[in-house]
């Protein structure tokens, strides 16, 4: 249908959502809605537009719609179009009369009912193509007859109008779905619309000469009626009282319902008439009541949302502070969730999500508050509970979660890593609560899973140091920070070096030698594992290269890729570049990726392991015994290696049947599949023959040596030093090298502490006592722990921590850290330098 063809009706509103929303509701093919943001556009619209029907908004900036609705009516050529106008439900009865006198036929209260706005829109769309077809027929029988015909016409056109105006009248009564009444000054029902019938079940004639109060039973609704009535009686008008109120109806069954009454008032030659309409409003307040409840609730789980777990946590918060309680605030977060999405799919882990609320609902106190804020994270919130008995709660959780989840024919086990902040140790605002909470949770799944931690203040020296290193990270190859470590790998056939790993260190300006577990995970989240692993890649080949250039035998160097690395979609291509731009012999090139990567894309890892295997680099799966892979799947696989977790060789001592059994079960699945097996992790001899006496191929461990720079590796290998001593000699002691490293660390790491902390005594001029606090306090201790530790009242600490954060000028614990932090690194320097 084209636009000369369709019903051309006026839309008036200065709001574009309001046009919108009348639109969606009104449209139909047969309409051709034109719309118009002001008076003025609306005027304009009339010279060139032929409408049936013109719905205008009343207050609108500039020409409003009383001065539109006037000058409309004013011309002849559109002074006929019906006007329906919208407006505010507070309209004042002065206004709405106003309107009527400027030429409105109706009223739309706003908010808009669309089965109102939708049925009388439709009345007088019929009205007009009943108006239409009249004045068809007329133009037909002026075609015929000349003066005769104009004169019929005109009698026509009149009979029209006075047909309009009486249909119209009775389309506005019969179409509307509410309830409207004419009273006279005493509230006596005078007449009233079809829709009496449907909303109180009583037929209109019942009611007529009724007062209008018979319809509320309620007290507090009939006190309000009676009051109207009577400020009518006494003052003829509605000023003072409200003209709209939600009120409880009855029906003339007995039963009641939440109704919107609404008054009107006119004053016909002395006569005072009053309309009433009464709209149900059970659904659109069950309506109201839904979208509250998704509003603060997850669709999922029903548990209460982020949104009101902020808005709880506030409410509980100010409550603890009122009567001096303490608080506890936990979150939560499924260890390795996204392996049951990625395998068992979304439905099965909405499922279980589903089963996860379900259990911490049980496990949890009738008064502690359970939400979901996203994906498969929780908190709780424990009112009036202390730090013991926080943690008595975190502990019962991880013990309900040894239970399996059943979901149809699968038995799931999960766990959960949960962190804890405590009011007042932790914080004393919302978002400090639950950032800590945050930062504990961040902790525990660091430290292996499957663990609670509680917040303590040293962690936001851990939180600011990875801060700070995820900027300097972006700049590390720019900067030629990034150097490459290696560590053999030992035939146990010959004794001899024919490969090694790559291992990347970052040797920081300020904190020396960076160990990859530390920032990988953060190059990781920003993406910078994708640039740090070309750099790698590459350095690895050009190193390979100046080695073919000596007299030592060649060298098999292997390189770790990451998930993310691994499945770029241009691999091939960038490793290829490499290879071309080095000239380096592929065979001497091996890439590591773990067992995960297998699980990612199964299609794209494997066309990418044909084609590297085509290239001629080998393929080692790294960390092996620790994914899930499937025998069916290494079968097809272009593989040369496997390479057992260090957690299996190191376990050989703790748990020698159970570890033995492990490894000599993945050296036979090796064999099986013609791969060869290299055992990493190796560091006492007691590992080394029991590996070799299984046929192990190769190991790589401290036991050989640890990663060292390049210089060093050529050299040792020259000298023949990686070979490890295979004896029969009795050891008095086994030294974990890499502790015995760690522990240096951190003794390293508490000495320019103290380093810091003397440089603030000097400065600061702190007593002893107050230092010996704040060190406590560094140390993570709550301001209990350390009354107990020293000895002195609770009060005692507080008074120090004052006095120390006033002449610190901090006005918190996490800004005395940074303090002290930038003092570390400023010591840390200084050692380096020196």
């Amino acid at each position: 249908m084209s636009n000369q063809e369709k019903i051309n009706i006026l839309l008036v509103d200065d709001r574009p959502e309001n046009l919108i929303a009348i639109e969606a509701i009104i449209e139909k093919d047969e309409y051709n809605l034109i719309k118009a943001s002001s008076g003025e556009e609306a005027l304009k619209h009339l010279l060139k537009y032929k409408v049936a029907l013109i719905l205008l908004d009343v207050q609108m900036p500039g020409m409003d719609g009383f001065s539109t609705a006037k000058i409309i009516k004013a011309r002849e050529k559109t002074k006929d179009i019906p006007i329906l106008f919208i407006t505010a439900n507070n309209m004042e009865s002065e206004h709405i009369f106003m309107g009527y006198s400027v030429g409105a036929i109706d009223y739309i209260l706003k908010p808009v009912d669309p089965l109102v706005l939708k049925a009388k829109v439709e009345g007088f769309v019929d009205i007009y193509k009943m108006k239409q077809q009249l004045l068809q027929q007329a133009q037909t029988l002026i075609d015929k007859t000349k003066q005769l015909e104009e004169t019929n016409a005109q009698l026509n056109e009149m009979t029209g109008k006075l047909r309009f105006s009486e249909e119209l009248a009775s389309a506005i009564n019969e179409t509307s779905i509410d309830s409207m009444f004419i009273l006279d000054r005493d509230g006596i029902i005078l007449r009233c619309n079809p829709s009496v019938n449907n909303i109180f079940f009583h037929i209109g004639t019942e009611l007529i000469g009724e007062n209008i109060s018979i319809l509320f039973t309620d007290e507090e609704s009939k006190k309000y009626i009676n009051c109207l009535l009577t400020n009518i009686q006494h003052t003829g008008n509605l000023q003072g009282v409200e003209k709209q109120k939600e009120v409880v109806a009855t029906r003339k069954n007995g039963s009641t319902f939440l109704a919107e009454v609404q008054f009107g008032l006119k004053t016909v030659s002395d006569i005072i008439i009053v309309a009433c309409t009464i709209r149900d409003i059970t659904k659109q307040k069950k309506n109201e009541e839904l979208i509250k409840h998704m509003a603060y609730h997850d669709f999922l789980t029903d548990l209460p949302n982020r949104r009101s777990l902020n808005v709880t946590l506030t409410e509980y918060l100010r409550h603890a502070k009122k009567y001096n309680q303490s608080l506890g605030v936990l979150f939560l977060d499924m260890d390795r969730f996204k392996n049951i999405n990625d395998s068992l799919g979304h439905m099965i882990g909405d499922r279980v999500l589903r089963e996860v609320s379900n259990r911490l609902l049980d496990t949890v106190r009738e008064k502690d508050f359970v939400s979901r804020v996203s994906g498969d994270e929780f908190s709780i919130i424990l009112p009036n509970t202390d730090r013991e008995g926080s943690l008595e709660i975190a502990e019962n959780i991880i013990s309900s979660f040894q239970k399996p989840f059943i979901i149809d024919n699968f038995e799931l086990y999960l766990t959960t890593s949960i962190g804890l902040s405590i009011f007042p140790y932790d914080g004393d605002n919302v978002a400090e609560l639950m950032k800590n909470a945050d930062t504990a949770l961040y902790r525990a799944k660091e430290q292996g899973k499957n663990k609670y931690n509680v917040f303590h203040t040293g962690m936001n020296m851990q939180t600011y140091r990875s801060f700070i290193m995820q900027n300097d990270l972006r700049k590390a190859i720019e900067n030629e920070e990034l150097e490459l470590y290696y560590q053999p790998r030992i035939n146990l056939q010959n004794q001899q070096v024919l490969g090694a790993e790559a291992l990347i260190r970052w040797n920081h300006p300020n904190w020396g030698i960076v160990r990859p577990n530390e920032f990988i995970p953060l190059a990781e989240e920003t993406g910078q594992i994708i640039p740090i692993g070309e750099w790698v890649l590459r350095s690895v080949c050009e190193q390979i290269c100046s080695w073919e250039n000596t007299e030592l035998s060649p060298i098999r160097i292997a390189v770790n890729f990451s998930a993310k690395q691994f499945l770029q979609v241009d691999l091939i291509e960038r490793i290829q570049q490499i290879l071309d731009e080095t000239q380096v012999n592929p065979q001497l090139l091996e890439i590591e990726i773990t067992e995960s990567v297998l699980l990612k894309n199964e299609e794209l890892t494997l066309k990418t392991l044909q084609l590297l295997r085509k290239m001629g680099i080998s393929i080692s799966i790294d960390d092996f015994g620790t994914g899930y892979s499937s025998l069916h799947y290494l079968s097809h696989l272009p593989l040369n290696s496997l390479k057992i977790d260090q957690s299996f060789v190191q376990g050989i001592t703790e748990n020698e049947r159970k570890n033995k059994s492990i490894i000599t079960s993945i050296i036979s699945l090796a064999k099986s599949l013609n791969l060869s097996v290299i055992a990493e992790g190796v560091e006492t001899t007691e590992q080394l023959h029991f590996l070799a006496s299984q046929n192990c191929d190769e190991i790589q461990g401290y036991l050989c040596s640890p990663p060292v720079p390049a210089l060093q590796f050529i050299e040792a290998i020259q000298n023949n030093a990686f070979v490890p001593m295979i004896s029969e000699r009795k050891h008095t002691a086994v030294t974990d090298i890499s502790q015995m490293s760690a522990t240096m660390e951190e003794a390293e790491r508490q000495n320019i502490i103290k380093e810091a902390l003397a440089q603030i005594k000097e400065l600061y001029r702190t007593t002893s006592r107050e230092l010996e606090v704040f060190e406590l306090i560094l140390a993570g201790l709550s301001n209990k722990e350390i009354s107990e530790k020293l000895f002195i009242s609770e009060h005692t600490v507080k008074n120090h921590i004052s006095k120390i954060f006033q002449k610190l000028q901090v006005n918190d614990r996490a800004q005395a850290m940074a303090m002290v932090y930038q003092l570390c690194i400023q010591e840390g320097e200084g050692l380096a330098n020196e």
